[in-house]
């Protein structure tokens, strides 16, 4: 099946320069270009004959399961030097054997509600198991069970531990140590730089061992990944969570320390510590409590459920510490908090000073430093985002309440506004090599855009600040290679005229939606996908479509219905459905021929301008004299809409339609500036009857 692609090698002879001679590169690849290979092969290569790690960090599962299991067994085989790889996760995603055993023995003091049965099935899992991470369960545990039996830095015990050997998480850690190629994603990567710049530390190993040399595919993510891993967010849930786990209606951690100190008698220690846990713990702990349902009490009226975030400090927002009972209230439950993780270390400190005691309640003793810890991040946040310092003066703050009714849940958040920044200092520079790579980093043929939101070149949005610097200037080559498919032959596009208002996305305008795949789906008989913007639209045209009894004729198959991969191994295996999906269908979705005929967009996928930080970022431009619709919404908006066409034509044998019912694309002037930023194609417009009529004869 070798086909011969000069974009591949191309692409291969950029990695390779890279590589060798350093700096950053940006290399567009157009779907087909076969871009894991040309970029593995030279980092393989490299990791071997010099003796250094490379680090490949993609924004999907799927491609990292695609690289590890396909393509780097193929460079393998394509090598004369052996090379090793592991693909790394997250310390989280691993289980504890230590500690799972433990929360089986404990049970009955950690859980207010019975855990046995899914607690036995997680211990007989652990002698099967090969992975010893969530991903390898068949069924995903209750949260409370995972947060007592997962992989925490705060509760190991490393080389003492009776399961060092064993561990899953260390074996993975050992494995990673000593690969030339580690596979993470882009989570774990800026974990592992989160912590090295808090730390200020870019030489020794942090969260993934110390690199040099860093691939980023999926690369059109990394200002959103940056933004999100880069922030804190505080919930009420995870608050109170913090709290369950010292007690909850009599059980947790307090219990089982109460109880095994009780065993104890009336020697040595024992008695101090128990007064010390019913007198200054519990009613510390209490207070905390008492304090956090007070402040987010105040807190949630600023924020109506399902009204989505409100920006804090701004002119249309609030700053809820201007008012004196907020900042009350605030300053009480910091007050509180502080004294419940001192209250908390001087009883472990105190189990730890005794010999007789350590040795009983070693385990209690870390998950006690573990609550420290949590206290201490939940205080931190919750005063960064209400409270902020001088340092954190870059942050977008807000507050949002999610979910419904009871399920309703406080959060705070606060992103750094302009990661780029960030992103030069603590990556770009300190690294020897750094290659970003995707099918869309351009939008109208240049990447000026990508390189003003990463901080790396001229540009909309780029702080004036960093023209002051006095750091060297990062060399940065480019290479944008075009996909190899005939677009012109393999893909035509449509746009229907008359449609309801797409911008205001209305029942009139989800009913026509509906109408519009139902005609599709008579044409191609299925094998389309339809992408939405939103879960509301998804949900409102899932529904007609049932009511309709399009379901009855071809399988329907919906986002948030099921796992994803489920979802598209059906629509591959059935051949004629039709797939509804949102946010990660618009990319890391690879269905080659026949089963995806189809593809219906149906709003052009600009991003919600009072989302906090877009809205943030927005005035950002605003306020450097930049129109932030042309220099921040529009890209934004022609990165996307590209992902999204790059569903439908996967080979050279594929062929399809692409319709789309937002005809503000040809309606409006900046539709321009968005069909240049795809491939050409023949378009098609007018109303549905004529479109339709092209659309049979092309299919």
């Amino acid at each position: 099946g070798f086909e011969d692609r000069p974009g591949q090698r191309q692409m291969l002879s950029a990695v390779t320069a890279a590589f060798n001679d350093g700096g950053v590169s940006l290399v567009e690849a157009g779907t087909g270009t076969g871009k894991s290979l040309a970029y593995l092969l030279p980092a393989a290569a490299w990791a071997v004959r010099n003796g250094e790690r490379a680090v490949v960090s993609t924004g999907t599962i799927n491609l990292q399961e695609q690289l590890v299991g396909k393509d780097l067994p193929i460079v393998s085989s394509l090598m004369e030097e052996p090379i090793s790889w592991a693909l790394v996760k997250g310390r989280s995603n691993y289980v504890s054997i230590r500690r799972a055993l433990l929360a089986a023995d404990a049970q009955e003091s950690l859980f207010d509600e019975d855990r046995g049965e899914e607690l036995r099935g997680l211990i007989e899992w652990l002698d099967t198991t090969e992975d010893g991470s969530l991903s390898d369960l068949a069924t995903v545990p209750s949260e409370d069970v995972w947060d007592e039996v997962r992989s925490d830095a705060d509760i190991c015990l490393r080389a003492r531990c009776p399961h060092f050997q064993r561990c899953f998480y260390q074996r993975s850690r050992r494995e990673a140590a000593s690969a030339n190629v580690l596979v993470v994603n882009h989570h774990l990567l800026f974990s592992d730089l989160s912590v090295r710049i808090s730390t200020n530390n870019f030489k020794t190993g942090a969260v993934l061992p110390p690199y040099a040399r860093l691939i980023l595919d999926e690369a059109h993510n990394v200002e959103e990944a940056a933004t999100s891993h880069l922030g804190v967010e505080v919930t009420r849930v995870g608050l109170f969570r913090t709290l369950s786990r010292l007690d909850r209606r009599g059980k947790g951690i307090l219990t089982a320390v109460h109880g095994a100190l009780l065993g104890r008698g009336d020697e040595g220690e024992a008695p101090r510590l128990l007064r010390r846990i019913e007198e200054r713990i519990r009613p510390a702990l209490e207070d905390v409590r008492a304090r956090t349902s007070l402040l987010v009490e105040d807190l949630e009226p600023l924020a109506e459920p399902g009204t989505g975030p409100v920006r804090l400090g701004t002119e249309r927002g609030p700053e809820p510490v201007t008012r004196l009972a907020t900042r009350d209230r605030l300053d009480g439950l910091m007050a509180a908090m502080g004294k419940l993780e001192r209250e908390v270390r001087h009883l472990r400190e105190g189990i730890e000073t005794q010999p007789e005691l350590i040795d009983l309640l070693e385990d209690r003793s870390l998950d006690l430093q573990s609550v420290e810890r949590r206290l201490a991040a939940g205080a931190h946040g919750v005063r960064q985002v209400l409270a902020p310092g001088p340092s954190e003066d870059g942050y977008d703050r807000w507050i949002e309440q999610r979910g419904k009714g009871r399920r309703t849940n406080l959060v705070l958040g606060a992103a750094p506004l302009e990661p780029g920044a960030l992103l030069r200092e603590a990556l770009f520079e300190p690294l020897e090599t750094v290659v970003l790579t995707s099918a869309t980093l351009t939008t109208r043929g240049t990447f000026s855009f990508l390189r003003s939101r990463l901080g790396i070149g001229e540009g909309a949005g780029e702080p004036e600040a960093w023209e002051e610097e006095e750091s060297e200037p990062l060399e940065i080559a480019e290479l944008a290679i075009p996909s190899p498919f005939d677009y012109e032959r393999q893909v035509i596009m449509a746009v229907p005229a008359g449609l309801g208002d797409a911008g205001g996305g209305n029942e009139r305008f989800q009913r026509e939606t509906a109408s519009f795949v139902s005609s599709l789906a008579g044409i191609t008989d299925g094998g389309i996908f339809v992408l939405f913007t939103s879960f509301r639209a998804l949900r409102s045209v899932a529904a007609m479509l049932r009511e309709s009894g399009v379901d009855g004729r071809w399988p329907l198959f919906v986002h948030g219905e099921g796992p994803r991969a489920r979802l598209l191994d059906g629509f591959v295996d059935s051949g004629r459905g039709i797939l509804l999906g949102t946010t990660s269908f618009w990319e890391g979705v690879d269905v080659p021929g026949d089963p995806l005929r189809g593809l219906l967009i149906q709003k052009l996928p600009f991003r919600v301008p009072t989302e906090p930080i877009t809205a943030a970022r927005m005035e950002a431009l605003e306020r450097q004299g930049l129109d932030p619709f042309q220099n921040f919404m529009l890209p934004h908006a022609a990165l996307r809409l590209k992902q999204g066409f790059g569903r439908l034509i996967r080979s050279r044998d594929d062929r399809g339609a692409v319709i789309l019912l937002d005809d503000r694309i040809v309606r409006k002037r900046y539709g321009r500036y968005l069909r240049d930023s795809l491939p050409e194609v023949s378009l098609v417009k007018g109303p549905w009857e004529e479109v339709a009529g092209r659309l049979r004869r092309f299919y």
